[in-house]
């Protein structure tokens, strides 16, 4: 993988941005707030990340919606299964220094989208959707079981998510949207645009000769 020389300065000389077991500490905030969700029906809506109550003062907004989970059924225990092993790959493939950088980019993005849209964010689901298209563009052919059966290739469920997500705003019209969700997706532009830069040329240079 083709890193931008300023990822590569960042992982030899700031190891200390490093967050120790993130992809374990993520996991457990998840798991945390599906106990209080449980717990306290409606409580969800104290973690959002809300812009207006944020500038309010409940400044805590800007970190307790990483713990929002994603399902409040008993699917929560598949979904912290799989963040979590996504999260591990990519620890694996890069280290916990990038890691911990991506996952920084990805939250900055979040809350800088929501402050400029003024729309809320209940959950990140976002940001670990940006940690799956990290690990289906590094490892495309890896395969995850759907319904513990059917094996299906990260790089399709990339495509479709992707498709999904870009596509509708454009049908619709909805170009904020668009904005908002290339804010969102900052982090992973920022780590994969030269990788992406460089196959552009070389298929170009390919075609001329």
């Amino acid at each position: 993988m083709n890193f931008p020389n300023w990822l590569v300065w960042i992982d030899k000389n700031l190891k200390w941005l490093s967050i120790p077991k993130l992809p374990l500490t993520l996991t457990l905030l998840q798991a945390l707030g599906f106990i209080l969700v449980m717990l306290r029906p409606g409580f969800d809506e104290q973690l959002a990340l809300d812009p207006g109550k944020v500038f309010q003062g409940e400044i805590w907004r800007l970190f307790t919606f990483i713990a929002n989970p994603l399902t409040e059924s008993l699917l929560v225990i598949f979904v912290l299964w799989f963040i979590y092993n996504i999260l591990l790959w990519l620890e694996d493939a890069w280290g916990s220094t990038l890691l911990t950088v991506y996952f920084l980019f990805a939250w900055f993005s979040t809350i800088l989208a929501s402050v400029l849209t003024g729309l809320p964010i209940k959950t990140f689901v976002y940001m670990e959707c940006s940690f799956f298209f990290a690990v289906a563009t590094i490892n495309p052919n890896k395969e995850i079981y759907l319904f513990f059966i059917l094996p299906i290739a990260f790089k399709w469920i990339a495509i479709f998510i992707a498709a999904v997500l870009f596509i509708v705003p454009l049908v619709l019209g909805s170009y904020e949207g668009l904005f908002f969700l290339t804010l969102f997706f900052a982090n992973y532009l920022l780590f994969f645009g030269k990788h992406y830069w460089i196959l552009l040329k070389r298929e170009l240079e390919r075609r001329k000769s």
